[in-house]
């Protein structure tokens, strides 16, 4: 397998893990929606699952790996907007 798509998947895994439970989470989302089911996680938790999704990045930079670090920067902001606008659409229905 080719050196530069190992990074690159590797590193999009790692983000997109991360993310996930932050998009979950978000406190303006639960708060418009009144859940009670779903706490907000705390502001510092929340701050280090944000940073900790931008070090696969910082790695491929130190690694050198430009060609996996445009595709890493192009998937992670497709996979936080797609989580975004899916999590929208689920709570448009539950009104």
């Amino acid at each position: 397998m080719n050196p530069t798509l190992i990074w690159a998947l590797g590193t999009i895994a790692v983000s997109a893990v991360l993310l996930t439970p932050l998009a979950l989470h978000d406190p303006k989302r639960l708060r418009s929606l009144r859940a009670t089911r779903r706490v907000a996680m705390a502001s510092t938790m929340r701050t280090a699952l944000g940073c900790g999704s931008l070090l696969p990045g910082l790695v491929t930079i130190a690694a050198e790996q430009w060609p996996a670090f445009l595709i890493w920067l192009g998937a992670v902001s497709a996979i936080g907007w797609s989580l975004a606008q899916g999590f929208a659409i689920n709570s448009m229905r539950g009104r």
